[in-house]
């Protein structure tokens, strides 16, 4: 493959969020160094602990992002993603753009919505795709895999599966590390095994009990506080208590915007398990 340079140059600073978009189709070695005049106040909150000095360069989150998907370089800006900044990276792979969220002071990649199966992220995780749709139908008395992605979500491999049975579909995630269940839709959560859902439910009484966390009902605003501090701002739209696999968990819906996002709360301990966007 042709090697070609880019040229990144900082064209606008719009609601605090500072654009490296590409200037022409001149090939490249380097990136510029970031000029950024002002911010907004959210990069602000997020820069109170660390000076700008301590950010990794455009440079080197573009090549964290090649590490995921050896693509084409499209655009590298800085955003922010639930309170934290980081560059978001565009690159072009076999005719695909994916988007691509690296911290903007460790360089870790913490987040890739884009289908990563067919890349060599998927070389990387442990489970296999096979693997993981056992997996998800082992949950169920029949059903079949209409859909299958594999992403990246909170600094972790997600395959996100998309189950049908009885004319009813709905998305099991699995850790694509671990193997672990993570989260099964709501649409087809009753079609569930019942050993299953007994297995999962007695497995969590054993880890609670064994990590010697308090049996005591985290209240439904402690759930809130905790889904709001992990997101980092917006406010709570709606909160149910409901069970997710066994465990007993806090759905809360936290809008900012025009994005809203699902942060589920163990109703015991207080963690957050998952994170729906």
């Amino acid at each position: 493959m042709k090697k070609t340079m880019l040229s990144i140059a900082v064209i606008s600073i719009i609601g605090g969020t500072s654009a490296f978009a590409l200037a022409g189709d001149e090939p490249t070695a380097d990136l510029t160094e970031i000029n950024q005049t002002e911010q907004n106040n959210t990069e602000q909150q997020t820069d109170s602990a660390a000076d700008e000095s301590d950010r990794i360069t455009p440079e080197q989150a573009v090549d964290a992002a090649k590490t995921i998907v050896d693509g084409q370089l499209d655009e590298v800006e800085l955003d922010t993603e639930n309170g934290r900044l980081v560059y978001e990276v565009e690159l072009d792979y076999m005719d695909d753009d994916y988007d691509i969220k690296v911290d903007a002071y460790t360089g870790e990649v913490v987040k890739v919505d884009d289908d990563l199966l067919g890349t060599g992220a998927e070389q990387q995780v442990a489970i296999s795709i096979e693997e993981a749709e056992q997996t998800a139908l082992s949950l169920f008395d029949g059903g079949t895999i209409d859909d299958r992605e594999l992403e990246k979500k909170n600094g972790r491999y997600v395959y996100e599966l998309e189950v049908e049975i009885f004319d009813e579909d709905g998305d099991v995630y699995i850790d694509a590390e671990s193997g672990e269940v993570i989260h099964v839709e709501s649409d087809i959560r009753g079609y569930m095994t019942e050993g299953n859902s007994s297995q999962a439910s007695e497995e969590q009484h054993t880890e609670t009990n064994e990590s010697g966390n308090s049996n005591e009902q985290i209240s439904s605003q402690k759930a809130a506080d905790i889904a709001l501090n992990h997101v980092g701002k917006g406010h709570v739209d709606d909160i149910e208590l409901e069970r997710e696999n066994g465990m007993l968990v806090y759905e809360v819906e936290v809008e900012y915007g025009d994005d809203d996002v699902d942060v589920y709360v163990d109703a015991f301990t207080g963690e957050v398990i998952y994170v729906d966007h």
